[in-house]
């Protein structure tokens, strides 16, 4: 385990809380695990959704009732950009905290977690613009560097990279 990041009170979560990015290949208890993301590349190029709500994003979401983490980082992946991938592997996750318990919560509390995956593009579909999802695209590193994402979170998208590329 090794933790990339620690916050407290990130603007869009309840308040008071604390974040804690770590890269790990274990996963959290899967009770716990609320979202699931991915880092997806066909060759050097890192796939991005262009998301009606914050622009160009990782792909990912909610982790339904019944499903496993990579079922639904799958669904969503194919949900927001039409891409089926292969191998994917847990880079890790972010844990969020909350001290203090919102009425009508519905997550886990104190703790739950979002993952993180990196994963090769296997194929590519024909796209259609959903109300979630306006575009798709594939990012070399230097346009990658440029979305605030991946200035955020360098260290995810260069072990991510470094993972699928074989390197």
């Amino acid at each position: 385990m090794n933790v990339l990041r620690e916050q407290k009170n990130v603007i869009g979560l309840p308040l008071p809380n604390e974040t804690c990015l770590v890269m790990d290949d274990v996963l959290p208890r899967l009770e716990l695990i609320t979202g699931s993301f991915v880092l997806a590349f066909q060759e050097d190029q890192l796939l991005l959704t262009n998301l009606a709500e914050r622009g160009w994003d990782i792909p990912g979401g909610h982790v339904e009732a019944g499903e496993t983490p990579i079922e639904a980082m799958k669904r969503e992946l194919y949900e927001e950009t039409r891409v089926l991938v292969e191998s994917p592997q847990l880079l890790g996750y972010e844990r969020i905290r909350l001290f203090t318990k919102p009425n009508n919560y519905k997550y886990p509390y104190p703790d739950s977690y979002m993952l993180f995956y990196c994963a090769k593009i296997i194929q590519l579909d024909p796209f259609e613009s959903t109300i979630e999802s306006k575009g798709r695209g594939l990012f070399k590193p230097e346009e990658a560097y440029k979305i605030p994402w991946v200035q955020g979170n360098s260290f995810f998208y260069e072990e991510a990279r470094r993972r699928v590329m074989g390197g």
